[in-house]
């Protein structure tokens, strides 16, 4: 899985699209990120950093969804390194979590 990266204290913007149903039927999503721990397959415990989460339209080709942000400010706190994220969704009386992806997190040469 190649990682997404992203420069410590950008804005980190991720695209949910709702692939079946639409974004009717769900009626909460949440997403977190943490930092992968050592041997790269097991993620660190701890309460990791939530993602804002925006409901997004469906328009012409795009199928709507959500999107997921961590703000630069609270991307500027990451320490540089390989994070993964997943996202939760309530759907009726039912619950479906995402596969989770990859992020990597650099330190920017500009600084943050």
């Amino acid at each position: 899985m190649v990682p997404f990266e992203f420069a410590r204290g950008e804005t980190i913007s991720l695209a949910l699209d709702a692939v079946e149903g639409g974004v009717a039927g769900v009626t909460s999503v949440t997403a977190k990120l943490k930092v992968v721990g050592p041997g790269g397959s097991v993620v660190s415990s701890g309460l990791g950093t939530a993602f804002e989460v925006s409901a997004r339209a469906a328009a012409g080709e795009d199928p709507g969804g959500w999107t997921l942000t961590i703000g630069a400010a609270q991307s500027a706190a990451l320490k540089p390194g390989l994070y993964r994220a997943d996202a939760r969704m309530e759907i009726g009386s039912g619950v479906v979590i995402t596969d989770a992806i990859s992020l990597r997190i650099i330190e920017p040469v500009s600084g943050s």
